[in-house]
């Protein structure tokens, strides 16, 4: 998952922002995952601000920094994803079937277009 554009201007001077190159749609689909199962993401920050990602209802694992293993685990619904960087995280699908999204938790951010939906089937 690739992570850019945004600001901290107002809303109507920030350019569209993008999740692996593609804005928000609702009537859309971004990710589809095995219910039940566990998954790695490698998540990426082309921008020149932080981004930091909320995933509702699983939290995520982080595992690496910039290619660099974590010693501390910890679980967290929101990850900070720093400017120009990448962070693998481990996500366990399970006590929830079916849609729910995930965003950048900078509201802009989110508004302009950092926002996607994961399906668990």
């Amino acid at each position: 998952m690739m992570m850019g554009g945004g600001s901290s201007r107002s809303a109507d001077e920030i350019p569209l922002a993008t999740i692996n190159g593609r804005a928000f749609d609702v009537t859309r689909i971004d990710t589809t995952v095995q219910f039940d199962s566990v998954e790695e993401w490698l998540l990426t920050n082309t921008s020149t601000l932080d981004h930091p990602l909320h995933r509702r209802v699983w939290p995520m694992q982080i595992i690496e920094q910039d290619g660099r293993p974590v010693d501390t685990i910890m679980c967290q619904d929101i990850v900070n994803i720093p400017a120009r960087s990448t962070t693998r995280v481990r996500i366990v699908f399970d006590d929830f079937s079916g849609r729910t999204v995930y965003h950048c938790h900078i509201l802009d951010h989110e508004d302009n277009g950092i926002k996607g939906i994961v399906d668990t089937s």
